[in-house]
């Protein structure tokens, strides 16, 4: 269904061909999500269309498994591989080009980033200040409204600064998680 929570296959494609290189991580995986879930996710195309559900599981899955520095950790290295991705690659060259290396620049354009690779998963927006931002998802469906969405958001703002070399702490208020709201507060300099 056209308003059903989806996200595109370029982004569950990478996101589980990461997940396959670990395997102790892909063994706790496979114990809860189906086999063909898992393999509609490896094999989709670009600029398909997947459920967001059972990637939202798999996150949620990893958060409780990994912990969360190790959960991070990966979901930065997921942000800075994502530079090589074409759907992302001319906006995250086109950002640096015009801010240089100023975090506020990339991060104005995240609700750009999510809403190319989202559907039905609530909206962001950004409110900037001098050296800081914060970031809110509103909206958030269901099956997001867990501890791992608003470490994967925290994680992919710590992945901007990686991309860009700054030095930056981000914290997550999820205290209204279940009404869907989460915020990130970033401060970098």
């Amino acid at each position: 269904m056209a308003d059903d929570p989806a996200y595109r296959g370029t982004m569950t494609r990478t996101i589980v061909q990461m997940v396959d290189a670990d395997t102790d991580l892909l063994h706790t995986v496979q114990k809860v999500i189906d086999a063909p879930a898992l393999q509609r996710m490896r094999i989709s195309k670009s600029l398909a269309w997947l459920p967001a559900e059972p990637l939202d599981r798999l996150k949620q899955i990893h958060y409780d498994h990994a912990g969360q520095d190790a959960y991070v950790a990966f979901w930065r290295r997921y942000m800075t591989g994502i530079a090589e991705n074409p759907l992302f690659r001319r906006l995250l060259e086109g950002g640096k080009r015009i801010f240089g290396n100023d975090p506020a620049g990339l991060l104005k354009w995240m609700p750009k980033g999510w809403a190319l690779s989202t559907r039905g998963c609530g909206t962001f927006t950004v409110e900037l200040g001098e050296r800081r931002a914060t970031l809110v998802l509103d909206g958030a469906p269901a099956s997001t409204r867990q501890s791992s969405t608003g470490q994967t958001s925290r994680a992919t703002i710590l992945g901007v600064f990686d991309l860009l070399d700054v030095e930056g702490k981000v914290e997550v208020d999820d205290t209204r998680m279940n009404d869907g709201h989460f915020e990130m507060h970033a401060r970098w300099g």
